[in-house]
């Protein structure tokens, strides 16, 4: 977790009626994984910090159960990355999607010039500034998901996956 970017994102927070705190924005550059903080006038420039230093203590948990609420945020987030990827390039089948999930379960640190793996970790980095998960539970839910592309794709053709997360995430918003 980013202890900085904590306790800048904790003076964003609402004031009270007496003492509203106005000027405040955070937006994120999703190309260069740079947030841009206005808060009371002035502008601060902030890059997420490497996903090597951003993993957590996590729960101690030995499995990522789905259905539990603590970790929908870490599944959903990848989730996105692959979904807003797919939008981007229509090409994308689960077989790609696939073998990139298998890298990341493995190191989800592990640089290379893969577009969809180095979104999906942008999107981890800002998740886990935010979030205490540990390295295990991240590569946990990336074998989670991973799981889940394979089961899809058997039953949905070669862009099954992609389908279900397309619809799914959808219904969510």
């Amino acid at each position: 977790m980013d202890k900085e970017l904590v306790e800048l994102m904790s003076a964003m927070k609402p004031g009270d009626e007496a003492n509203p705190k106005e000027g405040r924005s955070f937006t994120v550059n999703l190309e260069t994984g740079v947030a841009t903080i206005e808060l009371e006038g002035e502008t601060r420039l902030y890059p997420f910090k490497p996903l090597n230093v951003l993993f957590g203590n996590g729960h101690g948990v030995d499995s990522i159960d789905v259905f539990k609420d603590l970790f929908k945020p870490l599944l959903l987030t990848i989730e996105e990355a692959i979904l807003i990827h797919a939008r981007h390039d229509p090409s994308l089948t689960d077989g790609e999607v696939s073998l990139v999930l298998e890298q990341l379960s493995m190191d989800p640190c592990a640089m290379g010039d893969d577009p969809l793996a180095g979104a999906i970790r942008l999107n981890l980095r800002m998740l886990l500034s935010l979030n205490d998960y540990s390295r295990q539970e991240v590569k946990m839910a990336i074998r989670k998901i991973a799981k889940s592309v394979q089961r899809h794709t058997r039953t949905g053709g070669p862009r099954g996956y992609l389908q279900f997360i397309a619809t799914t995430l959808r219904t969510r918003s």
